[in-house]
């Protein structure tokens, strides 16, 4: 999925009217699982000139690049992470927790070949799902906008429960950013 998706599809979920501080908490949780792939596509882009085409389909899948990736899809860290948090009755830390989950486990279904090992480390099984949220060769084509459709759903249901000005402006944001990236990658 895409990263702003995570964040309105988590918002949607596990929003809590009367709980707006932990509204940062959800969205951060849907944003650290991306967070190592932003850093190495930027870091990449700002200080080489490797091109575009190199950069997903050779740096992308470096085993480093794909261990740090792991990290922060892990299901049984970010259920540990949330066992603890619960345990010890932080419940914003545990919301992020387990916005962490949700990411991962909103991305078992949408990720082919850029599969990540969500049960990394007890295992380094990657389930490659027969659907890909962008490639066209796994009904990306189809896949893509139906995703985008229901985050647009789901910011209408997102924006009528949120207070702030600043998480209101998020989910346009947010809903004009995944358009602005197909269209500068399809142009490329």
């Amino acid at each position: 999925m895409n990263t702003p998706a995570h964040a309105i599809f988590n918002l949607a979920l596990l929003n809590r009217k009367d709980r707006p501080q932990w509204n940062p908490l959800i969205i951060w949780g849907a944003l650290i699982p991306d967070l190592a792939m932003f850093g190495f596509y930027f870091g990449i882009k700002l200080t080489t000139d490797i091109p575009e085409g190199q950069i997903w389909r050779v740096e992308y899948y470096r085993p480093f690049w794909q261990t740090l990736f792991d990290f922060y899809n892990s299901i049984p860290l970010a259920l540990l992470g949330l066992g603890l948090m619960l345990y010890f009755k932080r419940p914003g830390i545990a919301l992020l927790f387990g916005s962490i989950l949700l990411h991962c486990l909103e991305d078992l279904p949408v990720h082919h070949e850029d599969a990540h090992r969500h049960f990394w480390p007890l295992s380094d099984f990657r389930f490659e799902s027969s659907v890909s949220y962008w490639d066209r060769n796994h009904y990306g084509g189809i896949v893509g906008p139906i995703e985008q459709g229901l985050m647009l759903m789901a910011s209408f249901y997102v924006f009528r429960r949120v207070r702030s000005r600043w998480t209101k402006g998020l989910l346009v944001i947010s809903n004009a950013l995944p358009l602005l990236t197909h269209l500068y990658f399809t142009s490329s």
